[in-house]
């Protein structure tokens, strides 16, 4: 790889998968063990020598990714939860995502196996489809080439209700708990009022009204009607973002339904948690195991 500097375009021919492929090994090889939890992307150039440059990529403050006018792929390093024998364990993996859609990745199963690759553009590389990646990251610099994302399926409207209705009443319950005069447990009576509100901005106006598609809650977050307290998503990140993106950045953002009930708990008692509980169960926002 050579240091970053200006090319001509017009002398450019983009990457080939075996360019890709030595530079992932190289990375990986440069950065050694990496962190489970660390992600990264950077930008890839292909140089009229031959070579590939390294580039930086900018994350805008609306959270919207914009790889460099000549950049010919992205790099993104990442890990996913898989099943592995009778364990699960992380999946390390460098993959690069290029403007025509290909993918090609080098990964080890954590951090013990020898390095593996794998390409969508093999004809047939059976194991591609299963390793591509499927994380918030890998579908950033899907989005960032106007590629579509790759989920496994979003969440159900009905649990996006019952976090956005958890946020409003957990958030006023933390509120009144949090007294001048110092904590206090919190009455249900208390939060009824909060509980009554619309739901998602206005998209659910009450607690027997229809649910939205995720079409609907995604044009409105594009309008900036979508509400979600402190977890609202920029219109302009929306509008970046396909459906699917949408729906997992929504599942990543919003705290999940336990950690709002134990929140709820926490400021108005056992009283509280089951009262939410059995609102979510009458508006069939929540299903108890």
């Amino acid at each position: 790889m050579s240091p970053s500097s200006p090319s001509d375009p017009a002398t450019r021919a983009g990457l080939r998968t075996t360019q890709v492929v030595d530079v992932l090994r190289q990375l990986d090889a440069e950065l050694g063990p990496i962190d489970d939890a660390v992600r990264a992307i950077v930008g890839l150039r292909a140089e009229p020598d031959g070579t590939v440059a390294l580039v930086d990529v900018a994350l805008q403050a609306d959270q919207v990714l914009v790889p460099p006018a000549d950049a010919d792929g992205l790099v993104v390093v990442t890990s996913e939860q898989v099943a592995h024998g009778e364990d699960v364990v992380p999946l390390q993996q460098l993959v690069s995502i290029l403007p025509d859609g290909r993918e090609i990745g080098v990964y080890r199963i954590a951090d013990v196996d020898d390095l593996r690759s794998w390409r969508t553009d093999a004809d047939p590389d059976d194991e591609a489809p299963a390793l591509r990646p499927r994380d918030v990251a890998s579908n950033a610099a899907r989005r960032a080439f106007g590629l579509p994302s790759l989920v496994e399926g979003p969440m159900p409207v009905e649990e996006l209700c019952a976090r956005a209705w958890l946020v409003a009443v957990s958030a006023e319950a933390i509120t009144r708990f949090d007294a001048p005069e110092g904590p206090r447990e919190v009455e249900v009576e208390e939060l009824i009022e909060v509980a009554a509100r619309p739901v998602l901005g206005g998209l659910v106006p009450d607690a027997d009204a229809p649910l939205p598609s995720w079409t609907q809650v995604h044009e409105a977050a594009v309008r900036g009607e979508l509400e979600l307290g402190p977890f609202t998503v920029d219109p302009a990140h929306a509008a970046w973002l396909d459906e699917d993106g949408f729906a997992q950045t929504l599942d990543r953002t919003l705290p999940p339904i336990e950690e709002l009930l134990g929140s709820l708990r926490i400021a108005g008692g056992d009283d509280a948690m089951a009262w939410a509980i059995d609102e979510l169960l009458r508006r069939d926002w929540h299903r108890v195991d």
